[in-house]
């Protein structure tokens, strides 16, 4: 029997959690963060993590620091074996990641050395990246930086968003704990060096981050809106007024069917019953299908044109 902390905030790790538990091999205990106001109600919620160790029965602590002399006392009097952290939200220090007796283990989405930092699923989607995974590693003081224990690679879809990839390498994380406790349990634990010349960084997002640039390539465009759906989320301006874009579709060669419509960046080139299609920096076109006009519920490309009245060769911007 492994004692287990398992470290997590975000929905991400909510199906390793159950994984975890699903055994009942182990003694587990759960370290999440403070519940925190949450939506446009602000309400105090618990994390998604802790919803499922509640119902679980299991033990829970929610440190304000995870650093702190009393975190830290919590943590060694649960003795663990293994912390198992998968998007906790907090660094760990050197006192903590020196506690458990095998080691400190995260779970980070991408395959490194690639994509360190707080937002790999979304930088991996944006820069048109055809594949992605996630690594098992030992960790140390610097962020994500340890020996690689293994990985599993998956390829990222054609029209794939950032939330539908995210849950696709949830999904895979779980499906793969097994492996980690077997290796664990058998004591051969591969350890492999980072190489530092690959290293590639994927820093937080921020709302601004999902603006387009249409003069951009189409692709890029597109690469941007489906790696910033459901956050921060991809938006433009029509006629002053915030645009949010929350399904679309790329076409990489698109003929303008008239020479009165000039393909400038970000016109409105032409509409049908379900889609606005936008031009863009090159011959690639946005085929805008659903959006959220400031202000507003979420429309339809064509409840959008019949309720703002819209024209072709008007411009985003």
């Amino acid at each position: 029997m492994l004692r287990i902390i398992f470290m997590g905030t975000a929905d991400f790790g909510g199906q390793v959690l159950e994984k975890l538990t699903d055994s009942r091999e182990n003694k587990i205990a759960v370290i999440t963060q403070p519940d925190r106001p949450q939506g446009r109600g602000r309400k105090i919620l618990p994390t998604p993590v802790k919803k499922i160790a509640l119902d679980k029965g299991l033990e829970v602590f929610q440190p304000e620091k995870i650093n702190d002399e009393e975190s830290i006392k919590r943590i060694k009097e649960f003795n663990p074996d293994i912390i198992l952290v998968v998007a906790y939200g907090q660094i760990l220090s050197n006192p903590i990641l020196n506690i458990p007796k095998i080691g400190c283990i995260n779970i980070h989405g991408s395959l490194l050395p690639k994509y360190r930092g707080a937002a790999p699923i979304n930088r991996a989607v944006i820069n048109g990246e055809k594949e992605t995974g996630i690594t098992f590693m030992f960790m140390k003081e610097k962020v994500d930086a340890g020996d690689i224990i293994f990985q599993e690679k998956i390829d990222i879809l054609p029209d794939e968003t950032y939330g539908e990839l995210y849950y696709r390498l949830s999904d895979l994380s779980a499906r793969s704990l097994p492996k980690l406790l077997k290796k664990i349990k058998s004591g051969k634990i591969e350890r492999i060096s980072q190489d530092n010349k690959l290293v590639t960084f994927a820093r937080k997002m921020n709302k601004e981050d999902g603006k387009i640039d249409w003069s951009d390539k189409g692709e890029k465009v597109y690469n941007l809106i489906r790696g910033t759906i459901p956050y921060p989320g991809a938006f433009t301006y029509y006629k002053g007024r915030k645009l949010k874009i929350t399904r679309a579709r790329f076409l990489n060669d698109y003929k303008v069917e008239t020479d009165a419509i000039s393909p400038k960046p970000g016109r409105m080139v032409r509409t049908e019953k379900d889609v606005i299609l936008i031009s863009t920096g090159d011959k690639g076109v946005i085929k805008i299908l659903r959006l959220i006009p400031a202000g507003s519920k979420e429309l339809t490309a064509s409840e959008f044109v019949n309720g703002y009245k819209i024209k072709v060769g008007e411009v985003l911007g």
